[in-house]
């Protein structure tokens, strides 16, 4: 289960970002192609806006993107390390602010001020306490009509399953039969939260006045198991308010395949060609 300290080390210290964080949009075939063909249009409806707020944007992936998109960004991360790579990567936009938090609360933001909170790939290592930490944030930051689309763990959905894998991990030759045969599944790589869930932050939200709207639960690193979820969040009052509508989606990493194959077939010159 990664703490907050446990975060801090592993991204301003342990791990050496040989990308720069490109390395995890490799199976859409690049963050180009994962961010026009599987993030940007579920969020299209929410931009562009006024001011964005960026969660753990790590060393600028989707900072990128959402740059050219808002009037201000705001970015906040846990590692000061990343922030910094930001800023040096940034350093001609002069409508982005950049913050290093607690890993949890968003203080330094104005309340009323977000039109849209954005947060991918990061979070997924965030426990419950800090996600219910967050959405508490959301309750004050967003404007009337603001937005969050947070894509974070549902591994908490599966804890007596987590529990049951790890006994039988002590039968190794067992454990790759089950999987061969579609019973075990990957659950644990990726050092997703295993207290978080779906079902907890459409929880949380309804504890501030807010509500999920839509909550799309996916795979990742796993075949068939939904450990992951994407969860948009607005106020109950908003105009953007729905009864919550839910996909549970396990061919999700075959939407990323499909985009690495185009990236293979459209991307000039081809990916495999670049030095």
């Amino acid at each position: 289960m990664p703490t907050i300290g446990e975060n801090l080390s592993a991204w301003d210290k342990t791990y050496d970002w040989p990308q720069g964080g490109e390395e995890w949009s490799s199976d859409w075939g690049g963050a180009h192609k994962q961010w026009y063909g599987s993030i940007l249009p579920r969020i299209n409806a929410f931009l562009p806006a006024g001011t964005i707020l960026e969660i753990a944007p790590g060393r600028g992936r989707w900072t990128a993107f959402l740059k050219d998109l808002c009037k201000r960004l705001i970015i906040v991360d846990l590692s000061p390390k990343c922030i910094d790579r930001c800023q040096q990567r940034f350093a001609d936009c002069s409508h982005i602010s950049y913050f290093v938090n607690d890993g949890k609360s968003l203080e330094m933001v104005a309340d009323g001020e977000v039109d849209f909170i954005f947060s991918f790939d990061s979070l997924v290592h965030a426990e419950e306490d800090i996600l219910k930490a967050y959405v508490a944030e959301f309750a004050r930051k967003l404007r009337p009509n603001g937005a969050a689309f947070i894509h974070h763990s549902n591994l908490g959905e599966y804890s007596s399953r987590i529990e049951v894998q790890s006994q039988l991990s002590k039968v190794p030759k067992l454990v790759g039969l089950l999987r061969r045969l579609g019973v075990c599944d990957n659950m644990t790589g990726q050092w997703r939260a295993r207290s978080m869930s779906g079902a907890k932050m459409a929880a949380f939200a309804e504890d501030h006045d807010l509500q999920c709207v839509s909550q799309e639960f996916v795979t990742w690193s796993s075949r068939f198991v939904l450990v992951d979820c994407l969860s948009t969040i607005v106020r109950r009052e908003s105009k953007w308010s729905r009864e919550n509508s839910v996909l549970r989606n396990p061919g999700f990493m075959a939407e990323a395949k499909h985009l690495a194959d185009l990236s293979c077939l459209y991307e000039w010159p081809p990916a495999a060609d670049r030095k």
